[in-house]
């Protein structure tokens, strides 16, 4: 295995393989934009897996602290509004909790896109609403692409303004979570898809497991579903979502389906997982997580952005630039598609994971994402969804250079009762709800903010250290 450890997890010569990037190609400095909590140890941290890659380090970006979208790339973290560095600061976790997550993002940005730019957008709090005024934010500093490994089940939908993610110029793709179909393996079993995963104007990233010498499977917690509340967009309604005879590719379901692409959340490489360096060592984790910001940076290398921003439908009409996974489940459903890998689209994977040797030629390499986005909505709504996640251990110290102390692990699923019915389908934004006090799900700390706050999780899950 290359420098990226020695105890497991699959690391970036893995990822160029599976997805045949082409070596010579490259962003020119293009922004690829997470948004996250505060971590005050972001840029040691990424640094540390990007050395041990073999990948220039990231300097923090010079003149006004923002990132230009070209040149030579480099690092930024500004708080929800654009401001650079105002909080950034540590916020008390340890191990692989939010700062995990932060990690994880970044690396996987690194691994795929080593001379794209890194905005870390933190907000302040998980709600449905600081993800929309962060993504916001994002766009209105030239970021190409988006990634979110934030969810929660669809709930009560969101007040106008404020319910828009991809915007021309800018993508905004999100993890489609890591509870299985409609979160039926959460505790308690959700009823939904993963919301932002789920929105009509975000790609939802579903995961698979890294096999090599083998095709690739759908990860067995990726999320998946037919949303509860939102219309089938134009994009899929196209490609034949509640068409009027002849079989939908999307079975039974006549709104909007999940997922739409996906990426590596697992693998079997030295011990399985995907290796992340965090808090001065190395770790193997698992999750949607992964595969969402793999996603956005491959695309943002190979100059799809702008293309794929003014039309999710892209990767439908190009399904044959995408490796098709046929084979693994997410659960049991009657609609088997939603829950089942098999040739064309399925839940779990969407049309499949990216080609790089195919989408290339596709490719403008000139994406620039300079598009601003819109402000956030307010919150509504009563109780509704939940989704949660596990996380276990800290990451293993390494010594003697970059080590991997890490097992694999088993996940869970987003899942729950297929909606074959119909119901009325909501225009606006899903957001799911909670109540006044912090409500804690499988080890998750689930963060209220008043009588009607928004309720989101991290989409990755650590595998216990060996």
């Amino acid at each position: 295995h290359p420098t990226i450890g020695n105890g497991g997890g699959a690391g970036p010569s893995d990822f160029m393989s599976a997805y045949s990037i082409p070596p010579g190609s490259g962003s020119g400095g293009k922004i690829v934009a997470i948004l996250d909590m505060p971590d005050s140890n972001a840029l040691s941290d990424v640094n540390g897996y990007r050395t041990a890659a073999g990948s220039a380090p990231l300097a923090y970006c010079p003149g006004n602290g923002l990132p230009t979208g070209s040149g030579t790339a480099c690092f930024a973290s500004v708080d929800e509004a654009g401001t650079p560095a105002s909080i950034n600061q540590n916020i008390g976790d340890s191990g692989f909790n939010n700062d995990g997550e932060t990690s994880l993002d970044m690396d996987m940005i690194s691994a795929v896109c080593p001379d794209c730019s890194i905005l870390l957008v933190q907000f302040p709090a998980a709600a449905s609403s600081d993800l929309l005024a962060s993504a916001a934010t994002a766009a209105r500093l030239g970021a190409s692409a988006t990634s979110i490994s934030w969810g929660g089940g669809e709930g009560a939908d969101c007040s106008p303004p404020g319910c828009a993610f991809t915007t021309p110029g800018h993508l905004v793709v999100a993890a489609s979570g890591d509870y299985g179909w409609k979160l039926t393996q959460a505790t308690p079993p959700g009823m939904s898809p993963s919301y932002p995963g789920s929105a009509t104007d975000v790609l939802g990233v579903g995961g698979t497991v890294l096999r090599p010498g083998s095709p690739e499977q759908a990860w067995v917690a990726a999320g998946s579903g037919c949303s509860t509340l939102f219309p089938a967009p134009a994009f899929q309604t196209a490609f034949g979502a509640g068409a009027d005879g002849g079989a939908s590719p999307f079975g039974a379901c006549l709104l909007r389906d999940s997922t739409d692409v996906s990426a590596a959340a697992d693998s079997t490489i030295f011990g399985g997982g995907i290796a992340v360096y965090q808090g001065g060592g190395w770790g193997s984790v698992l999750g949607t997580s992964a595969a969402s910001p793999l996603v956005a940076a491959i695309f943002t290398r190979l100059g799809l952005t702008d293309a794929i921003s003014n039309d999710l439908g892209f990767v439908y009409k190009h399904m044959t630039a995408f490796n098709d996974v046929t084979s693994g489940n997410n659960g049991t459903c009657t609609d088997t598609v939603q829950c089942t890998a098999g040739p064309g689209w399925d839940g779990p994977t969407g049309v499949g994971t990216p080609n790089g040797a195919m989408l290339a030629p596709l490719g403008t390499g000139s994406s620039s994402g300079s598009s601003s986005g819109s402000s956030s909505g307010s919150d509504s709504g009563t109780d509704s969804g939940s989704s949660s996640g596990s996380s276990g251990g800290s990451s293993g110290s390494s010594s003697g250079g970059p080590g991997l102390d890490s097992g694999s692990g088993s996940g869970g699923g987003d899942g729950g009762a297929n909606n074959d019915t119909s119901p009325t389908a909501k225009a606006g934004c899903g957001c799911a709800t909670v109540g006044s006090v912090e409500a804690t799900v499988d080890g998750f700390a689930l963060l209220a903010l008043g009588g009607a706050a928004t309720l989101l999780v991290r989409r990755r899950r650590q595998t216990p250290p060996r």
